[in-house]
């Protein structure tokens, strides 16, 4: 029997690379835009966001209840600041509503091909064959695992903030941990007298 393929996406986004995507997409969907900056600062998955509604949300507290998610389990977000700012740009009269509608009140079901063009212009996924590599929608949840753990937010709070039913889902970034390990050996060498 053929040993099954790892096809878990690789590819996360620089901080530079997700400054030039939001401009890019402000500038053609503010709904495009406005999603991937959810996903990108909560890790909220697409269809996570497509279920979003007004009731869902407490901005007071910055947070956000996610009902039903992939797993079948409700968790929380946490709001950013930015996040914060823009849902309450966004901020609709009737409560039940969905936070991302189309132009005749219903949520989307799809996303429109913006994000998908918009990539293509920046030229990030500009000869890359590997489908790990490519840049797509849900590289942005990804980007926001690995900047929590790129900061030293350890593999357990990521499993939480992401929804994972295991620590196993979330052990795909303990690679980006070996650079903050290094860094810990080395401030304690700088205490260190030698033998």
């Amino acid at each position: 029997m053929k040993p099954k393929k790892d096809n878990r996406r690789v590819r996360f986004l620089t901080h530079e690379e997700a400054k030039q995507l939001l401009e890019a997409l402000a500038v053609r969907s503010r709904d495009v835009h406005d999603m991937a900056l959810l996903s990108l600062e909560t890790g909220m998955r697409l269809g996570e966001i497509f279920s979003l509604t007004w009731n869902d949300l407490d901005l007071n507290k910055g947070k956000l209840i996610l009902l039903d998610t992939k797993n079948g389990k409700t968790r929380t977000a946490y709001l950013t600041e930015n996040t914060k700012k823009m849902l309450q740009m966004r901020r609709r009269s009737r409560a039940g509503d969905s936070v991302f509608c189309r132009n005749d009140g219903k949520p989307y079901r799809a996303l429109s091909r913006t994000f998908e063009r918009t990539v293509d212009d920046l030229g990030f996924n500009d000869g890359i064959e590997d489908a790990r590599m490519k840049v797509v929608f849900h590289t942005l949840r990804h980007t926001y695992a690995s900047w929590l753990v790129e900061k030293g937010v350890d593999l357990y709070t990521v499993k939480e903030l992401l929804g994972h039913s295991t620590l196993q889902m979330t052990e795909r970034y303990s690679h980006i941990t070996e650079k903050t390990l290094r860094q810990a050996v080395k401030e304690l060498e700088k205490d260190s007298r030698p033998l």
